[in-house]
Formats: C-alpha cells, structure tokens, sequence
C-alpha cells in the first residue's frame, strides 16, 4: 500500500468523528463506522486491514476517554489558566480544558492556580472543553517557565505599544506572536473582507519564514531548537505544530538519506496531533492549515503549468494561493458562511509586506532588551504596517463586500463544488447532484425542525423563530426586514418588544421571550399537556396557559463579535434535544 500513514492518518480521524457520532446519534455513529470499515475491507490488503482497525479503534478510544472525566467537587484541583478576558475564562487541567465561572476575576493567563469548587460535566466538542468548574476558592502557585513567558509577552506588548501606537502593537503581537487579544473586533471584520483573516494567527507560513531566517544564520540544529521555542511561545496552534513538524521531517530525512514525502509527512503531522488532541477534527484552525497545505502538494505544479505565461514571482504566488485554497476554501464557506472576492488580489499584495512584519517582529522580539536598537527595529516596522494600511485601505474601497450564506446555502456551494471535482475526475454520476441541490434551495424556507436564532441588528438584540412555512422575528428596537440579512422571507416583525411572552410552536414545546433592556432571553419551555392546535401564536404575559413545565432550557447568546443583521447563534429543536450553531459547529446542550 502506497503511503500507509495517509490512510492511518484518515483512519484515527474517521474514528475520532465516529466516537462524536456515537456520543450524540449512535445511530448514525453506526452507520458511519459500518460504511468505513466496508470500504476499507474491500479496497485494501488484508495484511493493512488490522493496522488500519488499530488505528480506528485508537481514535474513539482516544476521543472517548478526552470527554469522559469527572474531576473531583471540593477538593484541591490543580490546572494552568490558559486564556483570560473580561468575563471569560478557560484552565487546563492535565490535558483536559475547562471553563472556570465565579470566583475567576483576578486569575492570569498563563499562571498555575490551585482551585476549590465544583465541576460539572458538559461537554462541548467544537473546543475540546469537556466541563465547566465553579471556582469557590483558589491559591496562586509560583511562577513557572510557561507563565514567565506569558508574562514576558504581555511586557511585549507593552514595548510595542509604547512605540507603534495601539493598533500597529495589536498587529505585530497577532502577526508574529499569535497573541490576537488585542485586535479590535472591527480590525477582525477588515481582515475577513479581504480574505486574510489568516495573517493575525501565527501559521505555518509564519513558521516557514521564521525558519528560514533562522537557518540562514545559525544553521538548520539551532534553527530547529529556536522554532520550537517559537511554537511553545506563540502558544502552541495546531498550523505551528504541524509546521514545525513538517519542517523537522524535512531536514532529518535529508540527514538520513531518505526521500522527503511531503503527503506522508503532514499524515504523520495530523496523527500526532489527533492523538495528543482528539477534539481537533472540529477544530477550524486544525481542518484549515491541513486543507491548506493538502492543496498546495496536489495541485501547487500543476498551477505552476497553467500560469506558465506569468512572470516566475507572480505565478509562484498565484499558484500557491489558488492552490491553498482549493479545499480550504469549500470548507470555510461551510463553517464560516461567509466568502471574500478578493481574496487572490489581497493575498497577492499583502503577504509579502506581512512576510516583512514577521521578520522584523521576531528581530524585535530578541532584541527588545536593547533600547536603541529595539527603536530602529520599530521605525521599520511602523514603515511597513503604514504601507500595508495604505493597500487595505485601497482594496476596502475596491473590493466587494463579503456574502454572507446561511447554512444551507454554505452546504449548496460545498455540493456544487464537490460536483465539479467528480465530473471533472470522469464520475459521470455527479452530474444527478444539481438536482439534490435544486431540491434543497426549494424547500430551505419550510423548516421541518423549529429553528431559533439570535441575531443583534442595529445594536438591538433580535431573536428569529422559523417552524414550518412561518418566519417572525422579535426585536427590542426599530428594526426592518431590510436590517436582518438573512436568505429566508420573514412574515412579520415584532418591533419594540417589552415584556415576557410566550410563543405555541408544537403540544410539546414553546418559546418564551424575556426582554432585558435592549436584549431578549430565549428559552425552550418543554410542556407536560397539550393544549391548543399546532401552531405560531403570540401570547402576551398568559404564560399560566402553558403551564406547567416539564423542563425549561435557556438559550445563551454569545457574547461574541458578528456583522450587524447576521446570525449570531442559532438553536434547532429534534425532539428533546437543542442544537446550538455556533460559527457552523454544532454541540448538544
């Protein structure tokens, strides 16, 4: 079998996506690893069937037992804060991540905390956090070498800032160091426009530039050494770790006379990382550094023909960015719903000025303890990311706005795109897809399950309820139709809401509306009776009518930064079950 750790690799995926079937749907966890294990045994030999067994078992087991702790309540639990805002905050206990509530307000990113509380268990897959825990009590443990360097970091910060401005520093710390916390939420928006969203994390581009200086001048075994001190200082991304392996492959292959396989290279990347962080298969920062590069090694020199007639710099760029985004790019429309035009050009004009800012941030960031030199450094810097400002700036005004797809629509592009690769690969069979596709648009406005979003327009929180044929939308302020952007007809708009109400979708469940100020609570009220037909009704302050409850599930709306009209968080009811949507991810509640 021709590169065995490429079907390894897929292997402890498919099984790490198997265990979260199996978790949520056991049906359809069934199914998936039924139709998994036929293919294999009727494609491959017999003597890879049992490795590649091994490997499937490997990674729900491995999924499995991530998710299936409970830590102790009311006893002395030790984890490592490793991400701290205003009003949120996350630990590592041993390798398992968990969000802390309560007593969490003078904790510090990076610092060892001894904790006192309660743990509950609840899962939630899109971010490897398998619980949150009630911080009652805690004590600081002395400053170790990972909290030192966070610390050292956020000195950093403060160096730049003094001499670049608080944009500019906010740039360079997300550009060079992976630290995006100080960019502003419309900064984030600009970046996502002109489709490099990719520049304000450190990936494996990043890493590659990095390397390469350092090679230059101390040789590839310090290199090596530097870059993995780099990898662990920017915080240890799954595109770094993937970089960093790949390039550590690269260079003791050649020592060792052995061929340098680039598709079995980033197979034995994706392995080690899906073995030391199974929740990665929903991950976006993972899926898209290994599409990315995926694309570049099967179709990079196959650009490079097609754009022979470009000047050599030109089409090497074209053809790495076209090439890069061949998967990637299906897969963030899917999970981002959303698509920048201007992608190519941004990616053609900008990149080599963010190649400049990374080298001379990181030349920075080993001489900041030299004053004089730490300034001229920085006087390059602000040259560069003051040009960099001009061209964006130029192509905002140029380049179209982003579209903006619902789900469905996200999943009509990914299943035209996939039709287009069959046909064009000789499946004459794919040629049917359009027809499913055609079938899906028709019926995306009737709505077989209740669907509940909360969407902030106009700086007012607006929830949108759509069962069957119906669409309404509730909003606490002045907003029109016009003002919600999304692909569905809605059929009334409740405006200036105040109160609570509750509004009939089925006998067993309804919605209740509680506005705070300009926000709107959701909740999911499970019903023990029936008590009228099957409809959407406004109930203004009768909730005695539906009453009483067997269960009530809040709806939480995420306090997180999206374009005004756009959907926020969605919430579809199967059932007894709530699924939340959340930038295309999907977790039970």
């Amino acid at each position: 079998m021709a590169r065995p750790l490429v079907y390894y690799a897929i292997t402890i995926f498919i099984g790490c996506l198997t265990c979260l079937m199996l978790l949520n749907n056991p049906v359809l966890g069934a199914v998936l690893a039924a139709s998994f294990l036929a293919i294999m045994y009727f494609t491959i030999d017999r003597k890879f069937l049992y490795i590649v067994i091994c490997f499937f078992v490997m990674g729900i087991i491995n999924y499995y037992s991530y998710f299936n702790i409970n830590l102790p309540n009311e006893q002395e639990l030790k984890v490592r804060i490793s991400d701290k805002s205003t009003y949120y905050c996350t630990a590592k206990a041993g390798n398992k991540k968990i969000v802390l509530e309560g007593n969490i307000f003078e904790l510090e990113q990076g610092r060892i905390v001894t904790l006192q509380g309660n743990f509950k268990k609840l899962a939630e897959y899109d971010r490897g956090v398998v619980g949150r825990y009630t911080v009652k009590n805690y004590k600081m443990a002395n400053e170790d070498i990972l909290s030192k360097i966070e610390s050292f970091r956020k000195g950093l910060y403060k160096k730049f800032l003094g001499i670049l401005g608080e944009e500019k520093a906010a740039i360079v710390m997300a550009v060079c160091f992976g630290d995006s916390a100080y960019i502003e939420k419309t900064q984030k928006e600009d970046f996502k426009k002109l489709g490099i969203s990719h520049v304000i994390s450190v990936s494996g581009l990043h890493m590659s530039v990095v390397y390469k200086a350092l090679e230059m001048v101390i040789g590839y075994k310090i290199a090596i050494l530097v870059s993995f001190v780099y990898m662990i200082f920017t915080g240890g991304k799954a595109s770094t770790i993937r970089a960093f392996i790949m390039i550590f492959i690269l260079k003791i292959s050649s020592k060792v006379y052995k061929k340098y396989d680039s598709l079995s290279s980033l197979s034995l990347a994706a392995i080690i990382l899906l073995i030391i962080r199974p929740f990665s298969i929903l991950d976006m920062g993972f899926m898209l550094s290994f599409l990315c590069v995926f694309g570049i090694v099967a179709y990079n020199k196959k650009m490079k023909k097609v754009l022979y007639k470009l000047p050599a710099k030109i089409n090497e760029s074209f053809s790495l960015s076209l090439s890069s985004q061949i998967f990637s790019m299906p897969y963030a429309v899917v999970a981002l719903k959303t698509f920048s035009l201007g992608f190519l050009f941004s990616n053609l004009l900008l990149l080599p000025f963010y190649t400049v800012v990374v080298v001379l941030g990181n030349i920075g960031l080993v001489c900041s303890a030299f004053h004089q030199i730490f300034n001229l450094i920085n006087y390059g810097v602000f040259t560069v990311l003051t040009i960099i400002e001009a061209i964006q700036k130029v192509l905002g005004n140029l380049l179209p706005e982003m579209i903006y797809f619902s789900y469905i629509e996200s999943l009509v592009v990914f299943g035209l795109y996939v039709c287009y690769v069959g046909i064009k690969k000789g499946y004459g069979q794919f040629k049917y897809v359009p027809f499913c596709i055609i079938f899906v648009i028709a019926f995306q406005n009737y709505k077989v399950f209740p669907e509940i979003s909360y969407i902030n327009a106009n700086k007012n929180n607006t929830v949108l309820v759509q069962y069957r044929k119906t669409t309404i939308a509730v909003t606490t302020g002045n907003v029109n139709v016009n003002d919600i952007k999304v692909p569905v007809k809605i059929d009334r708009v409740f405006q200036g809401y105040k109160g609570d109400s509750v509004m009939k979708l089925t006998d067993k469940y309804s919605i209740r509306l509680i506005s705070r100020g300009k926000k709107i609570e959701a909740q999911v009220c499970f019903s023990q009776k029936i008590i009228e037909q099957q409809n959407i009704s406004v109930y203004n302050n009768e909730i005695e009518e539906i009453l009483p409850y067997k269960d009530i599930v809040k709806l939480k709306n995420d306090e997180t930064y999206v374009p005004s009209g756009t959907i926020i968080n969605k919430y579809i009811i199967i059932g007894d079950k709530i699924l939340k949507f959340t930038r295309g991810l999907e977790e039970i509640l």
